[in-house]
């Protein structure tokens, strides 16, 4: 049996929360592209597996792969290191002339 859902006090609105750790609400600016991936790949995942899934649960599902990675990404000093360190990408070096 799964433990009993977190609920906010006070808070009746809207669908119930289904977190069984605590959890927090906030607002993230994102690029136009990275919300039609999210939208793209919420579709092709209920067309292929039949089950809805939100943007916030995809974002949690990425987020979750990169703690359970083991990279240090603390060793990031932008988004493309961040993407490299993610991805195992080797950096690519300015040619030089």
């Amino acid at each position: 049996m799964s433990p009993a859902p977190t609920q906010r006090p006070g808070s009746n609105r809207g669908r119930p929360i289904v977190h069984t750790e605590p959890w927090a609400k906030i607002t993230v600016v994102l690029l136009d592209r990275h919300v039609a991936y999210l939208d793209r790949l919420a579709i092709d995942i209920r067309l292929k597996h039949g089950k809805a899934i939100s943007r916030a649960e995809i974002i949690r599902g990425l987020i979750e792969a990169a703690f359970q990675s083991g990279v240090d990404l603390s060793q990031a000093d932008s988004i493309d290191t961040l993407v490299e360190l993610l991805t195992g990408a080797v950096p690519k070096r300015k040619a030089v002339r």
